[in-house]
């Protein structure tokens, strides 16, 4: 590859001082050297060197390529010594995860340490608005989160996993006694999903829609801590329907999906993009258990 060749010259020239030093360090003719780094410099767009009669130093835009031109041409090197270093799955990944969703992930996350032991993983949960800008700083290789029109990954590669349609959900007790939904939401206590996140929103736009206004006593930002509490029969909620959670096998429960247009709230895997042959990884082991 001759950008490598070059790229081993250009750091020769840096360290000897000289395209003469360097033509011994690289084997090559001082021609040959020059004529490389007026390549190099056509290539880049910018001069690399202040030239003198004694002496050729870096110029600015040649001492900020210096460090990345060392550090690509061991990553090449290193290539060539072991052929299958990419191709193994090694080294330490963080995933972030939205508190719903950290069954599935860390369930998954297990799995792929039994294929992939040399993988070491660090799981972090918070909520979505939280876990964005820990992504964004590069502190998270990738996280499970909320799609919402609010957050703006900048770039980084998103792909949806799976959606959860917002239901009724009410305790088996209650919902005997009053089985329609209407009839639900207008007598029990309502217990409210975060109003400031979109989910929250989606669940005012279908109270809106059904045209009741419910007996509000609570505002949790915790899916799994309203379920707790329509199971002890405080009231009941609009929630999503997370995956993995299995409430309709649960005898104190009572799931009801909701009349008219579905609301959905999606699921997407977030990658920060420096370790994408991990995090790639993970989003298939994600998807697998998902089918």
């Amino acid at each position: 590859m001759s950008s490598i060749r070059f790229l081993r010259t250009f750091i020769a020239v840096a360290e000897q001082g000289s395209f003469a030093a360097a033509a011994d360090r690289v084997a090559l003719t001082s021609a040959a050297v020059g004529q490389q780094m007026r390549a190099l410099e056509d290539e880049m767009g910018r001069p690399l060197f202040e030239r003198s009669h004694r002496q050729t130093g870096l110029s600015r835009e040649g001492q900020l390529l210096l460090p990345r031109a060392k550090r690509l041409v061991a990553d090449y090197e290193a290539m060539l010594e072991d052929p299958e270093r990419d191709l193994r799955m090694e080294g330490e990944v963080t995933v972030g995860g939205i508190i719903s969703a950290m069954g599935l992930l860390a369930n998954c996350l297990v799995q792929l340490k039994a294929v992939h032991p040399l993988v070491s993983v660090t799981l972090t949960s918070a909520r979505s608005d939280e876990l964005a800008p820990l992504l964004l700083a590069g502190e998270l290789d990738a996280a499970v989160v909320v799609e919402s029109p609010r957050q703006n990954f900048k770039g980084l590669s998103s792909s949806r996993l799976y959606d959860e349609p917002l239901i009724l959900l009410a305790s088996a007790e209650a919902q005997s006694r009053t089985p329609g939904i209407r009839e639900l939401l207008a007598t029990q206590p309502y217990i409210r999903y975060d109003r400031n996140t979109a989910t929250g929103a989606r669940a005012d736009r279908v109270l809106r829609r059904l045209r009741v206004k419910p007996q509000e006593i609570l505002e949790l930002n915790s899916i799994l801590g309203i379920a707790a509490l329509v199971r002890q029969q405080v009231g009941v909620s609009l929630v999503p329907l997370l995956q993995h959670v299995y409430w309709d096998q649960d005898p104190a429960l009572a799931v009801l999906p909701l009349p008219g247009p579905q609301e959905f709230r999606s699921i997407s895997i977030v990658e920060q993009g420096r370790k994408r042959h991990l995090t790639s990884e993970i989003s298939k082991f994600l998807r697998a258990a998902l089918t």
